[in-house]
């Protein structure tokens, strides 16, 4: 069921999930600054929808098909990759933490490579499960499919990557 959503309840999201949009956003266009823009410009359009008076039934999964809109447009624009400027943003840098190995610190070098040469809606679905912790039953209402279709979808996505980083 739809709700109305208060202008408190919406400082609230706005506090715990503009950290994970930002994230999500940054992984997308791997710009800082871009992906910061892109974090407002989610908050700024899905305040006002909520403003004209539209309901929303899961404001996290929506602030996400926001975020994801903004950053498709965005990935017309650009479409470069570099591993270097990703390992700038926060959370993607092994190095940062204390407890990494030097192995762990390449495998996940490695990992990001074979990540960034997957299709972007394969990307996408990896960051949205794994780096953003969202449960299927959201991304497959964000993305308007079916949660089994997301599901397996993520399967063969794994798979994927799992050959690939075997194949090296």
């Amino acid at each position: 069921m739809k709700r109305k959503i208060d202008e408190a309840t919406f400082i609230r999201a706005y506090d715990e999930y503009a950290d994970e949009i930002f994230r999500y956003c940054a992984f997308r266009v791997y710009d800082r600054e871009r992906a910061q823009d892109l974090m407002q410009d989610t908050f700024t359009r899905t305040w006002a929808y909520i403003e004209m008076g539209k309901e929303v039934e899961h404001l996290r999964a929506f602030l996400y098909k926001t975020a994801h809109n903004l950053c498709a447009n965005e990935a017309v624009r650009s479409k470069s990759f570099s591993l270097d400027e990703m390992q700038e943003i926060a959370g993607f840098d092994p190095e940062d933490k204390q407890d990494v190995s030097p192995e762990q610190a390449s495998e996940h070098s490695l990992l990001m490579k074979h990540v960034a040469a997957l299709p972007e809606e394969t990307q996408e679905l990896l960051t949205l499960r794994y780096m953003n912790g969202l449960p299927v039953a959201e991304i497959a209402e964000m993305l308007g499919e079916a949660p089994n279709t997301i599901s397996v979808r993520i399967h063969r996505a794994i798979k994927e990557l799992q050959e690939r980083m075997h194949a090296v």
